[in-house]
């Protein structure tokens, strides 16, 4: 590995400057005289060979090389952040305890494999269900370490990092006698007049126009209960197929206009860096993770 050219403190002037549009205010958040933090910054221009930022008296604007390289150093400088907080827990070790949001569709296998895993080392974990909005919400608060979600293919949060995990399928699910046997597939205006049993209790734009078919919503976070409404036909539900509610007494998966194939939806950790040493967490949730995967694989393979 080839020697470092630029030092940790002149990418952080830079970045500072970046967010602050400003040396004197970068200058004050980071603690250090305006003339340091001006200096890093004009010898890590020199350094680079081009400008960051284009000068104009006292106001600076990124040039396009800067914006370039801002988001470089943003993370570069959590993953700095990670290695401060893993370097402070050398001495007495890894967290002894982490708490873990998860969403109501996470496979409860994958969650059990990662509650063993993490147990085995020594660490003891605390996980509560949410949506994916009280999860992130649980992440920036300081709550939650870690949050186990659908993923919403966009952007999170700026101060949150993420990685997939796995994938899960769903598909539609309701009591033999909620929608008569007529040979046609379940129409949408037949489902939206019953009522959809949904499983989280705030629904985003993206997550009602992928699970939301129905106005009438009866929510109930807990799956014995779903099972019970679905039992009893007081519902129809959008399910992740490894529930196998099909199994459930009186409970069938149905054929509708919107398809009888799953569809295939994936799942993120997510995490805000630089509190925390997640090393040994994310690399619990990948064995997990590939755990829960096989065995999915197998239990497909037997049907």
């Amino acid at each position: 590995m080839g020697a470092l050219t630029y030092s940790l403190a002149q990418i952080e002037a830079f970045a500072c400057i970046a967010e602050h549009g400003s040396i004197t205010k970068a200058a004050a958040h980071l603690g250090k005289d305006r003339s340091t933090v001006s200096e890093l910054l004009e010898f890590f221009e020199i350094e680079l060979g081009f400008a960051l930022f284009a000068r104009s008296g006292r106001s600076l604007s990124l040039t396009s090389e800067g914006e370039r390289l801002q988001r470089q150093a943003r993370l570069l400088l959590r993953q700095a952040q990670a290695f401060g907080a893993a370097a402070k827990g050398v001495p007495s070790g890894i967290a002894d305890a982490i708490r873990i949001a998860y969403d109501p569709f996470v496979p409860r296998t994958l969650l059990h494999a990662l509650i063993d895993d993490l147990a085995a080392s020594g660490i003891d974990v605390s996980t509560w269900s949410a949506s994916r909005d009280e999860a992130e919400a649980a992440l920036v608060s300081g709550a939650a370490q870690v949050a186990i979600s659908l993923a919403r293919n966009r952007f999170v949060a700026a101060e949150l990092e993420w990685r997939a995990v796995g994938a899960i399928e769903i598909g539609f699910y309701a009591s033999a006698d909620l929608f008569p046997a007529t040979g046609s597939p379940v129409t949408v205006p037949a489902l939206a007049a019953r009522p959809q049993v949904v499983m989280h209790r705030s629904l985003g734009t993206q997550f009602a126009q992928l699970l939301q078919v129905s106005d009438r919503l009866v929510y109930a976070n807990e799956l014995e209960t779903v099972r019970h409404l679905l039992q009893h036909g007081h519902g129809w539900g959008f399910l992740p197929t490894h529930f196998d509610a099909g199994r459930w007494p009186s409970v069938t998966r149905i054929d509708t206009e919107v398809g009888h194939g799953s569809l295939v939806h994936s799942i993120v950790a997510v995490w805000k860096p630089g509190t925390w040493n997640p090393s040994p967490i994310l690399e619990a949730i990948d064995a997990a993770g590939a755990a829960w995967e096989k065995a999915a694989q197998r239990q497909h393979g037997a049907r």
